[in-house]
């Protein structure tokens, strides 16, 4: 069933001025006059601490929205894993439905926050039944509404191995409640932790940098968790 959690970022972090006088290093351009800044006002704001005046705010979306996918074949029957690759398992019917009425509900959302220039910037998982969410959720806006659109291998689900044994996953589940959820390692797959690390990886702010996007992310229970520590 598609998830949706949506929040506006926290405060960022108020950054200290630094005097100029106190500093050893200079920059082979900086000028005598010690209140010009060190790095070109041309450059990234968020990285010019000297210039910037206080409390200014790096660039940052204006909002992000998380999407668990669609209900997929493999909620309704976890046996399509013994015989469907993970990343190629897709959307039921419903799933489709489910996307469709999501994305209605993310346009109302985003036309709530009263701009009229707003756009939004797909990050997607580039497994089979996030693709199909995102192709029937995005259907609401129109072109000119949409900044962009990235398949981010490491938003995709958690591997669990390759074609899944049920009788294995039962005792390898056992297992894992015994040993601890966050650091169990499945043979041939992943351990929660190790989501946890290639989902830090992922600089979203990249791609944010000069306009205030609306985000959106369309992935997997453990990743949208962790997706959800890191960021919000």
């Amino acid at each position: 069933m598609a998830t949706l959690f949506s929040t506006l970022p926290s405060s960022p972090i108020q950054h200290r001025k630094i005097p100029c006088n106190s500093c050893p290093i200079k920059c082979c351009h900086e000028k005598a006059n010690h209140n010009s800044p060190i790095i070109d006002e041309n450059g990234f704001p968020e990285k010019n601490l000297l210039s910037n005046p206080r409390g200014s705010k790096p660039p940052r979306p204006r909002r992000i929205i998380l999407v668990r996918h669609g209900q997929s074949q493999g909620n309704v029957d976890e046996c399509v894993y013994t015989r469907v690759a993970d990343p190629k398992v897709m959307l039921t019917q419903q799933g489709i439905s489910e996307a469709e009425e999501c994305g209605e509900e993310i346009r109302r959302m985003v036309e709530k926050d009263g701009n009229s220039d707003w756009k939004v910037y797909f990050y997607v998982s580039p497994y089979k039944r996030s693709l199909e969410t995102l192709r029937n959720l995005a259907k609401p806006f129109e072109r000119s509404r949409i900044a962009g659109v990235r398949e981010e291998p490491r938003l995709r689900e958690q591997d669990f191995g390759n074609f899944q044994d049920q009788e294995q996953m039962k005792i390898q589940k056992a297992a894992r409640k015994l040993y601890g959820r966050f650091f169990y390692r499945f043979p041939n797959g992943e351990s929660a932790a190790d989501v946890y690390d290639r989902i830090t990886g992922i600089n979203i702010m990249a791609k944010l940098r000069k306009n205030p996007f609306c985000l959106g992310n369309y992935n997997h229970a453990p990743p949208f968790k962790y997706f959800y520590i890191k960021f919000m």
